[in-house]
């Protein structure tokens, strides 16, 4: 039997594999949006037509692929959690629906029983 990885913010943040929380999904929301307000809060300081304003665009683009990333992967373990599978994460991309697909994945209970995902919420178990 494998030895199962370390239960780290890699895992956490990056990986599609093993189970997720409520709690723990909420709180890597959150930190996203904290992450994701830098580059917002950086272009309304800079002035239209500058070198800078290029710079901050940059930066946002390079801030949005992890975040994205990251969301979708956190959105498939918290599907794990549920019980479903990660496929239900294409919701996310449909404009009307990814907000009631985040709230919906926000409030589902989770599984109380091990699932063919993991043994329970916030472990990798595989």
């Amino acid at each position: 039997m494998a030895r199962p990885p370390a239960n780290d913010m890699r895992w956490l943040l990056f990986s599609g594999f093993g189970r997720q929380g409520r709690k723990t999904y909420l709180l890597g929301l959150a930190f996203w949006v904290a992450v994701l307000c830098i580059p917002v809060s950086m272009a309304t300081q800079v002035e239209d037509g500058s070198a800078a304003q290029v710079l901050v665009g940059i930066g946002a683009v390079l801030t949005f692929l992890p975040t994205a990333w990251s969301i979708a992967m956190m959105s498939i373990k918290r599907l794990h959690d549920i019980g479903l599978s990660g496929l239900f994460v294409v919701a996310l991309v449909v404009p009307g629906i990814a907000l009631v697909a985040l709230v919906g994945l926000s409030a589902w209970p989770s599984a109380r029983r091990p699932n063919r995902f993991g043994p329970h919420a916030d472990f990798p178990g595989y």
